[in-house]
């Protein structure tokens, strides 16, 4: 994984975690549940930078597809 990965995901956990539209009822729910939405981000991230590097090397945009 990479840094900003890691960075980017834990900041959006922070921010999901800061909302208050779920309040987990004990700390190991909360714990499981902030660990999963963190897992979840890291791999959405992962998985964008991977899509936006191999449209990169294509050297294809994509906005130059719509019309």
């Amino acid at each position: 994984m990479h840094y900003t990965t890691v960075k980017d995901a834990a900041l959006c956990t922070a921010l999901a975690a800061l909302t208050g539209f779920w309040q987990p009822r004990d700390a190991p729910q909360a714990v499981m549940c902030y660990i999963f939405i963190f897992a979840l981000l890291a791999v959405a991230f992962e998985v964008a930078k991977d899509y936006q590097e191999r449209r990169r090397k294509r050297g294809t945009s994509f906005y130059q597809d719509q019309r």
